[in-house]
């Protein structure tokens, strides 16, 4: 449950964006709450010290604060554990230490560097996992691809996997067939990477990440 610190935090925030003050609600935040509350937990985890990257998630309009805080408490609860898992099954390494999200009602997108990403407000509790997870995964995998590669095919050779190891084959199984009804490269690219076995993806994922690295 969100707290009523949490509350606070979110109504400041957007009282202070709409005076037009450039003021970043996790700073006032913790002048004004002393810390009670944060959508970042410590930089660790239980398999010692890991580099959490700092998300900021903004709402668009004070519509969309409801929003905020789903997406507050999934990263408060599962951030260290979605951090080692993706880099576990990539092997790749985090390179943002701080990111801000912007919650409104549009399509999603993961930004890059200091480009904000944008999370669509309106979907359920688990597609807001797996979408927050899959626009982290093209940060985690971009600096090996141009701005102009099609990147969702080698994305999904690793993105359902770190899917099931965090919260199950059921879930993965469901957030596929979610983003499959989208336009675009997605029901493709999900068809042929779950064509694979798990060990051909992970042997195709290894690969790419040689190649593209060799381009560099």
């Amino acid at each position: 449950m969100r707290t009523a610190s949490c509350e606070l935090r979110t109504n400041f925030a957007w009282a202070f964006r709409r005076a037009g003050l450039l003021v970043r609600s996790s700073q006032f935040a913790a002048l004004l709450l002393l810390g009670a509350c944060s959508s970042n937990p410590p930089l660790t985890s239980a398999g010692g010290p890991l580099r959490v990257p700092r998300l900021e998630f903004v709402p668009e309009s004070e519509t969309f604060a409801a929003a905020v805080g789903e997406y507050e408490r999934i990263w408060a609860a599962d951030a260290a554990r979605i951090v080692r898992t993706m880099q576990d099954v990539s092997g790749l390494t985090f390179t943002d230490t701080a990111i801000t999200a912007i919650v409104f009602e549009g399509v999603s997108s993961s930004g890059v560097g200091d480009t904000p990403m944008r999370l669509r407000a309106s979907y359920p509790v688990d597609t807001k996992r797996a979408t927050l997870i899959h626009e982290l995964g093209h940060r985690l995998q971009s600096p090996l691809f141009r701005r102009t590669d099609e990147e969702h095919g080698p994305l999904f050779l690793w993105l359902y996997d770190v899917w099931v190891a965090l919260y199950g084959k059921e879930f993965a199984d469901a957030q596929v067939a979610v983003e499959k009804r989208r336009r675009g490269p997605y029901p493709r690219a999900w068809d042929e990477a779950l064509a694979l076995s798990p060990g051909e993806r992970a042997a195709r994922w290894k690969a790419i990440v040689a190649n593209q690295r060799a381009r560099r």
